[in-house]
């Protein structure tokens, strides 16, 4: 008798351990897993893409980037949060320790060439999408990337949000601490990316620098980066969070000085440079990116 009981409670527990991950499985949002050809890298490009409308948010990974699967679907819960909200969603896989521009020595990381031109409109064409008016969001170098991107490219970005970016790169100080941290963890060298600081060409693509573009086009902004000097994740800030959360400061002065105010800046005195603040804060953000772009 206590056998058919054991037994019995036995089957019950696997039966109600199967129905809440089913359950689970279910609350999950829906997205497929894509192989984008890039032929200005010679390769094809895992990107995680869920539809949901004809505009879309890019989201571009910190430096520790995921290989096959970016980490603002995994760490991030990107697709969870943006489930249902009428735009699609966009995350490429791959690009660590890249700042996705495209590198001049370098063939095999053209990332501003996929961003702006191979990847839209191939989804364009593909999937649907409208070729602009997308929003582009990133963490730590895809910050970095993503306002750069929305500066350079209007007609593919309206919407652009960096979380705890380095957006004053050709500082001296501050391009000194990414060329030191991109070969410490990744072990690749910024020369043959824009070349030698001091020849002028980090200038080229510095956020800060040509942030009267965003100005002139009227791009709206999203700038998080919490004040916090240290880094619970190094790899992913490449060791060098207090140089980030510095350039945060000085992107708000310059903008704010420009007179014009279509932009959010928070800067908290608490959180950190890490999922555990950048996840949240896509959500929080989200109302504002969906009324941007739907």
């Amino acid at each position: 008798m206590r056998r058919n009981v054991f037994l019995l409670r036995t089957v019950l527990a696997v039966v109600l351990g199967l129905c809440l991950w089913t359950a689970a499985q279910a609350k999950a949002a829906a997205f497929d897993y894509l192989m984008v050809p890039s032929a200005a890298m010679g390769r094809d490009i895992p990107v995680a893409f869920m539809s949901g409308g004809p505009h879309a948010v890019y989201l571009l990974d910190a430096f520790n980037a995921g290989e096959s699967v970016s980490n603002w679907v995994t760490a991030g819960n990107a697709m969870n949060t943006l489930a249902g909200k009428g735009i699609s969603v966009v995350a490429p896989a791959g690009g660590a320790y890249s700042l996705y521009t495209d590198w001049e020595q370098d063939g095999s990381k053209q990332w501003e060439t996929f961003l702006s031109t191979e990847l839209p409109n191939w989804l364009a064409a593909n999937k649907g999408l409208a070729p602009g008016g997308h929003a582009i969001v990133g963490a730590s170098q895809g910050g970095t990337a993503a306002v750069a991107l929305a500066e350079f490219h209007p007609d593919r970005f309206k919407y652009a949000s960096s979380m705890s970016g380095f957006l004053y790169p050709s500082n001296t100080v501050v391009n000194g601490a990414i060329s030191a941290g991109m070969m410490q963890f990744g072990g690749v060298d910024t020369r043959n990316m824009w070349g030698p600081p001091q020849l002028g060409r980090w200038k080229w693509h510095d956020p800060d620098v040509h942030v009267g573009l965003l100005v002139a086009n009227n791009t709206r902004l999203w700038i998080y980066s919490p004040d916090t000097l240290a880094c619970s994740d190094p790899a992913a800030m490449i060791g060098y969070c207090d140089q980030a959360q510095g350039t945060n400061h000085d992107f708000y002065q310059l903008y704010r000085a420009s007179g014009v105010n279509n932009a959010h800046f928070d800067l908290p005195a608490s959180g950190n440079h890490d999922w555990s603040s950048w996840g949240p804060q896509l959500a929080v953000m989200s109302g504002d990116l969906v009324a941007t772009i739907k």
